[in-house]
């Protein structure tokens, strides 16, 4: 007779909604999600044990992103984090995307389906998403272990290659400068980057970025030289750059990119890598297209992140918007 109460209890337990703990460390993993220009782009409706992760009306990128992808791609790097994070509270969790049953602007729902026992790794990545950010700088050199890499492949959710061989970082170097002059270039364009840069709770802090290395060709300022060819072969060869693609390019890919990719990353956190993301040289149709002939890919490239080991020189952080502000009334 001793068990019935202890199944009782259990079921109760099963069927509460989050606790205000709970609801705090979910929404603070959506801040600590990576954005583009850290717009992010996001607000969050949650009830009983339902997060709605929502586009937020906002000034929109119309020279880096007038086609909404990277802050697409930005909301499903959000939903990583809120998965991850749920896992590591202990609660298996369903993701649905694009729902217009939420309302038009909803772009995924999280929702907690029962308990679960969180492992020693769910604990790790849920601590990765606090520790993870953006390390524009030069890595050590040291190479990525091959099992390594399995394991941050293996946490993607769709397809991700890594550049691998001279022949193809050639390819991919010539593809980059292309970018990087294109870019540099464009007056407009970097009219608009340099609104978004100088810090404050959204935009970019102007001292996490570079101004050389593989970094700087990915994210060109108009004070930039761009890297010739040859230069960036040879920056490439000492890193890891991973590739995602998915088979068709519609929004629900590009969010389906972003979760991948957050989940390789925080991964590859939990190994005590460190990453950054290059979107900017995708936002030129030629240089998608050109990547994808030069690695044979079967689909879009979306992203592109590179990733190894930290010299030891701290890195600023970019500040995000008060917690209270995350939230739709």
């Amino acid at each position: 007779m001793s068990w019935f109460p202890a199944l009782r209890h259990r079921a109760v337990d099963d069927e509460r909604p989050w606790s205000p703990e709970e609801v705090a460390l979910l929404a603070e993993a959506v801040r600590r999600a990576p954005s583009v220009h850290n717009l992010q782009p996001w607000s969050l409706r949650v009830r009983d044990r339902t997060a709605v992760l929502c586009r937020r009306p906002g000034p929109d990128l119309l020279e880096h992103d007038p086609d909404g992808r990277d802050q697409r791609i930005s909301c499903g790097a959000a939903v990583a984090n809120l998965a991850v994070v749920l896992r590591g509270l202990g609660w298996e969790g369903e993701v649905r995307w694009w729902t217009d049953s939420e309302g038009p602007d909803a772009e995924a729902v999280v929702t907690a389906t029962r308990r679960c026992r969180a492992t020693q790794v769910d604990r790790e990545r849920r601590r990765a998403v606090e520790r993870r950010s953006s390390y524009r700088r030069p890595f050590a050199a040291r190479a990525v272990p091959h099992l390594t890499r399995t394991a941050i492949v293996a946490a993607s959710t769709v397809q991700a290659a890594w550049v691998v061989g001279e022949d193809e970082e050639r390819e991919v170097a010539r593809q980059l400068a292309y970018a990087a002059r294109a870019n540099r270039s464009d007056l407009r364009y970097q009219r608009e980057l340099g609104a978004w840069t100088g810090g404050g709770d959204v935009g970019l802090v102007a001292g996490a970025l570079a101004d050389t290395g593989t970094p700087a060709a990915g994210l060109v300022r108009d004070r930039t030289r761009p890297p010739g060819e040859a230069v960036l072969a040879r920056w490439l060869q000492d890193e890891a750059l991973l590739v995602f693609s998915t088979l068709t390019d519609g929004p629900r890919d590009h969010l389906l990119a972003g979760e991948a990719a957050e989940r390789a990353w925080l991964e590859a956190t939990r190994l005590g890598l460190v990453a950054s993301v290059m979107t900017q040289p995708l936002r030129l149709s030629e240089v998608r297209s050109g990547i994808r002939d030069a690695l044979g890919l079967a689909g879009v490239p979306q992203l592109l992140m590179r990733l190894g080991y930290p010299e030891a020189v701290p890195v600023p952080r970019t500040e995000r918007r008060p917690l209270p502000d995350l939230f739709d009334d």
